[in-house]
């Protein structure tokens, strides 16, 4: 059985505990409030908590203040979130193709055609691999216009690009020559050269393409973002949005310095005013009676 009275409270009795008590109500209704789905509410909560407890804010003036300014910070953060947004659905956007020909000199016939990872940040391996590419293609045509013996046998030091890309899964020591032939089954060496550069050419169109001035493009790609960045973001409307809250932080910091200022000030003439030791009023004596020559008063 029980032992207290049902419908008697059992919370807690004392001044403190009831205030903890209120808190930890409050963490299931008011600090949840404000915040949007995305908003890690946990973090949120802790936070508010920390600042709660630096300001000492265990009364609801204080707490209402703190609130101002929590949600000025949720304001900056969200008007960042936004943002961050917006520049990273344009960083995937491909619908510079046709503005980057232009620029760069290119058909606006291939506009179209341009591969994704000529503009998605995430295309920096393929770019990387258009230059590699486009090595092997110099090296291939260089060996097959000066070719000879003699520089057959030195072709691994000479060209490495060339013999790594023949010798790819190939174990150690086996001739170049014949895996050169092995893999294009051509009647002269030149001629499998010349069967190499047109699968190159086939397959590598559009990575050739980067490969005639990648540090250019990129510049010229990343222009055209930051011009859709503008378009896309008013930066003066931000500049003053995130000032504005700023300022309202501020001012929520400061009234709640001056609150305590005006605690302590407070608390200051209190002790003061009990320090005071009243003075008790004395009554002024009676003059003595005189005496008469007959010694009677």
């Amino acid at each position: 059985m029980s032992d207290h009275i049902k419908g008697q409270s059992t919370g807690p009795k004392t001044v403190d505990g009831k205030a903890v008590s209120s808190q930890n109500a409050r963490k299931d209704s008011i600090f949840v409030q404000g915040y949007l789905p995305w908003e890690n509410i946990d973090e949120k909560q802790q936070q508010f908590g920390a600042m709660a407890k630096q300001w000492g804010a265990k009364d609801p003036s204080r707490q209402m203040l703190l609130r101002s300014i929590e949600q000025c910070q949720l304001g900056i953060e969200r008007m960042m979130y936004i943002e961050r947004k917006k520049i990273e659905g344009l960083m995937q956007s491909t619908t510079i193709a046709y503005e980057f020909c232009e620029r760069a000199g290119l058909s606006e016939k291939i506009a179209h055609a341009l591969p994704d990872w000529f503009f998605l940040e995430d295309g920096e391996s393929e770019k990387q691999r258009a230059v590699k590419v486009a090595r092997i293609y110099d090296e291939t045509a260089e060996f097959k216009a000066r070719y000879s013996d003699q520089l057959a046998a030195r072709v691994k030091d000479s060209y490495p690009a060339l013999f790594a890309y023949v010798m790819q899964g190939q174990k150690e020591g086996t001739s170049f020559l014949m895996t050169l032939g092995q893999r294009y089954k051509q009647s002269a060496v030149t001629l499998n050269l010349a069967t190499l550069l047109n699968e190159l050419k086939e397959n590598w169109e559009f990575h050739f393409i980067w490969a005639q001035a990648p540090a250019r493009y990129q510049i010229i790609i990343d222009g055209l973002r930051a011009e859709q960045m503008k378009q896309a973001i008013d930066m003066d409307k931000s500049q003053r949005y995130a000032t504005n809250l700023q300022n309202r932080m501020l001012k929520g910091f400061s009234a709640l310095a001056a609150l305590d200022q005006h605690e302590l000030l407070m608390k200051n003439q209190q002790q003061l005013a009990s320090s005071v030791v009243p003075v008790l009023e004395v009554a002024p004596k009676e003059p003595a009676p005189k005496k008469t020559d007959s010694g009677q008063k």
